[in-house]
């Protein structure tokens, strides 16, 4: 039995010795403004066409900043120092999400806790400002959440951080970007309620094979791109439930420095890293698994 473990053993390692790099992407656009010093999603706008939004992370400005497709700011003509759209009220404590729900809102989801201390994990729930012409909005709520299976802060094992919100079918969705392990962790929210502290059902888990940076659903909430450091995943929803685990999925590997943000764009996803690249990836490059 141990000679034919160690010849498993050299086997993997021979195989995994053979497995070739994957390929870098190549960029088609760059972010036309440093105002995104490290943009930590994309969110795809489901009121205005070939909208794009996105913001920055810790310790930033509570402002948030439209795109289009090739990586042009959209902002108003008429301001001469634009800033960005502010979320007038609001602390971006460790923004590092977005997504559009479909009752014209944009979702801010204040939960990055890369050492998992924080009790204050929150959403922001902003409507969606007309980018060409706001350079302020206000939020229309804000809940504070807490992990249902998170007993100690911090836990012995640092899977509590987040970087992924995504909404589909009239839910909204988080996944979890894990430290201790390379597994991420998919909850959902049902009706969220100020002035208590909610509690999203857990849903499932899954070996992501890497740390978890962004998600995002399409329109129909079918199929559902997750974002790792080294290339991403495309779920699509079981026929049953919709623990996007359990559906039916693909991955593709690549290579484009520190991704963190993904959408859909027709047949294709579109993909930034923080140095304000953009990459498409089309939906046929995905392979089973």
């Amino acid at each position: 039995m141990k000679i034919l473990a160690a010849a498993a053993l050299a086997l993997c390692a021979v195989l995994h010795a053979a497995a070739p790099e994957p390929e870098p992407l190549k960029p088609f656009a760059v972010m036309d403004t440093d105002l995104v010093k490290e943009g930590s999603t994309l969110a795809a706008s489901r009121q205005w066409k070939d909208v794009y939004w996105t913001l920055n992370d810790s310790g930033s400005k509570p402002n948030i900043y439209a795109l289009g497709p090739d990586g042009k700011m959209i902002r108003p003509a008429w301001v001469k120092k634009y800033a960005g759209i502010s979320v007038v009220g609001a602390a971006n404590v460790d923004w590092e999400a977005m997504t559009a729900d479909d009752k014209g809102n944009l979702i801010i989801g204040d939960f990055g806790n890369n050492m998992n201390f924080r009790r204050d994990l929150a959403l922001y729930v902003v409507p969606e400002p007309w980018p060409q012409d706001a350079v302020e909005t206000h939020y229309l709520a804000k809940y504070l959440f807490r992990y249902p299976d998170m007993k100690k802060f911090p836990p012995e094992r640092l899977n509590f951080d987040a970087e992924s919100l995504f909404f589909a079918r009239g839910s909204l969705y988080i996944m979890t970007k894990h430290r201790g392990d390379t597994f991420t962790k998919l909850y959902r929210f049902g009706e969220l309620k100020a002035g208590e502290t909610n509690v999203p059902e857990l849903l499932g888990r899954f070996d992501a094979g890497d740390m978890v940076t962004d998600a995002e659903a399409d329109r129909d909430g079918g199929r559902l791109a997750v974002l790792t450091y080294s290339g991403a995943w495309l779920f699509e929803r079981p026929a049953k439930g919709d623990n996007y685990f359990e559906g039916k999925k693909s991955f593709l590997p690549f290579r484009a420095g520190q991704c963190e943000g993904i959408a859909f764009h027709g047949d294709s996803l579109l993909i930034t890293n923080e140095e304000r690249e953009f990459f498409r990836v089309p939906l046929s490059s995905f392979k089973p698994r």
